[in-house]
């Protein structure tokens, strides 16, 4: 049936926006514990502001990867190969191509019958890249008020094309995957505000599309009005953050914001990820839950794990916790690759300059070391996580070969929760805790399909709920888990009341319709419109409306909804199955049997 296979997608759907954040429900409509500050977006003035003053420091850090990190297409030099045949790849049964046209750059994802004829090309315009482009770029499709990362990504040390990372072939979200606070807060300098209360992004989505100086040291606004008012005189700079003279803790947390990624990060209730400001203790508007260790079974390091290798290095732990990130990088430049070697050699040396390298000089200065530290106890090695990537081994090991025992390392993740990195868990109080683990356990729940642990769950939520009644996200969450188990008549009881809070909601509005359409009921109509409005390019929930409209006699307007969702979703296959269904019985025959036969291959080819 079209809803049992929707309600797999349903899950699958929800799971991936609360895992990438494309639309992180973040409780800001659920009333109580917000953040105690008032959060100005006047309190910003960008980046070039501050380069009206410091001109020197602004020129340096502009060619900083960080300086780079979005970018609008039009804008970033190419480093990518196009034509020659270069500009395609194959993954799984779908061929993708790399167009450039008229001064833009198109994606195209094609599929292939057994003839060699095209079934599918569905082609994307790009509007932004993501990256700097020293390990890659990513990039970005804007529909309306909407981003979306392609699935095609050019990975930089390989120097070719490749699916992106969280794209497995089997299975992957396409030109679906959003984009929302979750990812943007450290891919991008500062989004604009929503247009509505859960459409994200403008139509001009940022005010600073990369990384820029406030990120690091706070919004300037009353820093420059008061030395605009009165440039000559002396002011007191505690306007604007000096991150070198904060607290150990504060210090870390101004790199931890966005290089401290774990499993999930949990906001707190009605907090937002744009409210953390430098200078304050980031465990105060999110907590992370970090893994039993940052490595896979081969261990081999997961690409976001930097903080977490430090952390569990000797360095870091026979510094009484002073070692940082700052300890070796320069935020605001990167040594050229003449002068890394001596770089990051001075930076060793500023704590072991008593016991320097115990090698010969000759030997030290061999390659490929060539009188590089980090070439023997940081060395580059492969990401678990992001394909043709490689990284450096942030543990700081003392030999190259010193890795843990395979059987070590399942003990240590055997039956261990996730859990608050390290500190982070002491800033929440004992109700603050008890919800955001209740989070952070539905999201391992939805990882490792656990329906025990679901269960589980599902009862710290309802304990959350009891204390709270007005806790918009958990409520959506417990509607979530009912869904999940079984319970369609409780998961209707609280997503509706979820939605009342939030009524654009989209996971909100595809559940509500679900459970709908399970039950043959036609209210489940107004929640397919208005999630075809509010993501019109969402292929899959034009199925279960078509086929509402069809059933009460819409046919002509079933056929139409099903082709516009196959427009923006050739892959459908219920979909597909439908809309044949549709014009058999409208007496267009040869169109029905295309469309079986265009389902056949397409079946074949994603089994």
């Amino acid at each position: 049936m079209l809803v049992a296979v929707l309600a797999i997608v349903g899950f699958l759907v929800w799971a991936g926006w609360d895992r990438d954040g494309a639309l992180e429900d973040n409780g800001a409509g659920g009333g109580g514990g917000a953040v105690a500050e008032t959060r100005k977006a006047s309190d910003f003035v960008g980046s070039r502001v501050c380069a009206e003053c410091h001109p020197g420091i602004a020129d340096t850090f502009a060619r900083h990867p960080m300086a780079r990190t979005m970018q609008p297409i039009g804008e970033v030099e190419p480093i990518e190969t196009f034509g020659d045949g270069k500009d395609r790849f194959t993954a799984g049964e779908r061929t993708y191509r790399i167009e450039l046209r008229d001064g833009e750059v198109i994606h195209h994802e094609i599929m292939y019958d057994d003839d060699g004829e095209v079934l599918y090309d569905q082609a994307e315009t790009v509007q932004f890249v993501i990256g700097a482009g020293v390990k890659g770029r990513g990039y970005v499709l804007q529909r309306g008020g909407l981003l979306f990362e392609s699935p095609i990504t050019w990975y930089s040390q390989a120097s070719n094309w490749g699916l992106s990372p969280g794209y497995p072939p089997e299975e992957h979200y396409r030109f679906q995957r959003r984009l929302g606070d979750n990812c943007l807060a450290c891919h991008s300098g500062r989004t604009a505000p929503a247009s509505g209360e859960d459409r994200f992004l403008a139509e001009k989505p940022f005010h600073e599309t990369a990384i820029g100086c406030e990120r690091c040291h706070g919004p300037g606004g009353r820093h420059v009005a008061l030395y605009r008012s009165s440039p000559k005189d002396r002011h007191d700079d505690s306007l604007v953050v000096n991150p070198a003279s904060l607290a150990d803790q504060q210090q870390d947390d101004v790199c931890n914001q966005c290089h401290l990624e774990g499993k999930i990060r949990v906001l707190k209730q009605g907090a937002e990820f744009s409210d953390f400001r430098p200078g304050e203790l980031l465990g105060k508007t999110w907590t992370v839950y970090v893994a039993e260790t940052p490595f896979d079974e081969e261990g081999r390091p997961l690409f976001t794990s930097h903080v977490e290798q430090m952390h569990s290095s000797r360095c870091f732990q026979e510094s009484g916790q002073a070692m940082r990130c700052t300890s070796c990088h320069d935020p605001h430049r990167v040594p050229s690759s003449a002068e890394s070697a001596s770089f990051y050699k001075a930076r060793c040396n500023s704590c072991h300059q008593k016991r320097g390298c115990s090698l010969p000089e000759a030997e030290q200065q061999r390659a490929p070391a060539a009188g590089s530290c980090i070439a023997c106890h940081m060395p580059r090695v492969h990401s678990s996580d992001v394909a043709h990537t490689t990284q450096a081994d942030h543990r700081v090991v003392r030999h190259v070969s010193e890795t843990r025992p395979m059987e070590q390392m399942e003990q240590e993740r055997a039956g261990r929760a996730w859990l608050p990195f390290e500190g982070m868990g002491k800033l929440l109080s004992r109700e603050e805790r008890l919800r955001a683990d209740a989070l952070a356990r539905l999201r391992r729940a939805d990882d490792t399909g656990d329906i025990r642990l679901l269960s589980r769950v599902r009862k710290q939520l309802q304990q959350v709920l009891a204390r709270d009644a007005s806790d918009t996200e958990i409520r959506g969450k417990l509607g979530y888990a009912w869904f999940r188990l079984g319970n369609l008549s409780a998961a209707k009881r609280e997503l509706e009341r979820s939605l009342q809070e939030r009524p654009d909601f989209e996971p909100y509005l595809t559940f509500l319709g679900l459970i709908a359409y399970s039950g043959r009921d036609d209210s489940g109509g107004r929640y397919f419109r208005r999630l075809m409005v509010l993501n019109p390019d969402n292929g899959k929930v034009h199925g279960p409306f078509a086929d509402m409209l069809a059933a009460s006699g819409k046919l002509d307007e079933a056929i139409r909804v099903a082709e516009r969702g196959l427009s923006r979703d050739p892959t459908v296959l219920e979909l597909r199955r439908a809309l044949a269904r549709f014009y058999r019985t409208a007496g267009r025959v040869k169109e029905a049997e295309e469309q079986e036969r265009i389902l056949g291959q397409i079946r074949k080819r994603m089994q």
